[in-house]
């Protein structure tokens, strides 16, 4: 019913023409809209699904007219779209979208398309032609590029560094010099990670870096342009930090109701490090405030007294407030554990008391175990 309205609708506006000729139409730009603030507009000529890449043609006298409007199933011409360059094609009638007189909507097929069709590399003009007549082009209206494609990636020349953002370079091909591609860490059961730092040095060089704190694991790289096409390179990173050497906490055990201070052992053995200077300490461990989610708390007031040892107190009542306030310790650490600390040197080493070698908060007088920490904590288990 709609079809058979549209029909007959510029059937009455095509008869009231005083020529049988249509109106020329104005082929104004081309848009991408995977990128559209970008002045050159691309199209990736592999991927883009069944149907391929969608694009937006704007401009003006775009002129469907009806057709068959004598039988029982009235259709609508819509108006020829040709892409003409390096090789030329001219898109189907499944492939245009007639949405107003300025805008067509477009389905360019890929090489990866059902069934595929594969353009050349390079500028390409865009020509529309109304159904009755009336040819328009717009000439270097959109750039077809092939997909980027990832050899390897480079780590740091001297490692991963826990402490600092990590510089990695990434070689390939199909890079685009003058645009900014996406780039992300992908590892199984996470979010994908987003690097912010990208740049492209050349059509087979990008440089990037890694943020500090990057859990360690096994990434893939996905890059990806604004065209749409993208480049997976799987297992590409293995990131892993220097370590620590066997740490050792001592007292592992506190009261709930003061702050406690503990001496932190590091003994190394090969390529294991002692402490480079005063590093950054945490326990693994709920709060009272929030007493189902596993934080990390800083511990305060940390001190080197050598490359094997440290002395820091652990905010067993202060939690992440300052130490001082209410005596009945609100915000402090649940009691329970033991709880498992993490250390952070500035040289970039990891190292860990695990929760089973790890510190316990001791309830005060009046306690019992049912108010301590729940079994479905992590890094808390009862005694």
């Amino acid at each position: 019913m709609r079809l058979t309205a549209i029909a007959t609708a510029v059937l009455v506006l095509g008869g009231c023409s005083r020529t049988t000729e249509g109106p020329t139409p104005a082929v104004e730009r081309v848009v991408n809209p995977r990128a559209r603030v970008g002045e050159l507009t691309r199209l990736c000529n592999a991927q883009g699904g069944a149907t391929g890449w969608r694009l937006e043609l704007q401009g003006r006298r775009f002129s469907p007219v009806p057709g068959e409007v004598l039988t029982d199933a009235p259709t609508v011409e819509l108006p020829e779209v040709t892409l003409r360059g390096p090789s030329t094609y001219t898109l189907t009638r499944e492939q245009v979208f007639y949405v107003r007189p300025e805008l067509l909507l477009l389905d360019v097929p890929t090489r990866d398309s059902s069934p595929p069709v594969e353009l050349s590399p390079g500028s390409y003009a865009v020509e529309v032609a109304n159904p009755l007549g009336g040819m328009g082009r717009l000439p270097d209206a959109l750039l077809v590029v092939e997909p980027p494609s990832v050899a390897r990636v480079m780590p740091p020349a001297d490692g991963y560094s826990a402490a600092d953002s990590n510089p990695i370079v990434i070689e390939g091909q199909g890079f685009q010099p003058g645009t900014s591609p996406l780039l992300s860490l992908r590892r199984e059961g996470v979010e994908d990670q987003p690097l912010f730092f990208v740049t492209v040095v050349s059509p087979t060089r990008v440089e990037s870096e890694l943020p500090p704190g990057t859990p360690e694991g096994v990434y893939s790289l996905v890059l990806a342009h604004g065209d749409g096409c993208e480049a997976v390179a799987t297992g590409a990173l293995d990131v892993r930090y220097p370590r620590l050497g066997l740490l050792t906490v001592s007292p592992r055990s506190g009261t709930e109701r003061a702050d406690t201070t503990v001496l932190i052992r590091n003994t190394p053995t090969g390529a294991q490090r002692a402490f480079s200077a005063v590093p950054e300490v945490y326990i693994v461990a709920p709060v009272k405030s929030a007493p189902s989610q596993t934080q990390r708390i800083p511990l305060r007031s940390v001190e080197l007294v050598s490359p094997q040892e440290l002395r820091a107190v652990v905010p067993t009542c202060s939690g992440f407030d300052e130490p001082g306030g209410d005596p009945t310790c609100p915000g402090g650490i649940v009691v329970g554990g033991p709880y498992a600390l993490e250390v952070l040197d500035p040289a970039g080493a990891l190292g860990e008391v695990p929760a089973t070698e790890g510190f316990t908060v001791v309830g005060g007088p009046g306690f019992t175990w049912e108010q301590a920490a729940p079994l479905d904590v992590p890094g808390a288990v009862q005694p």
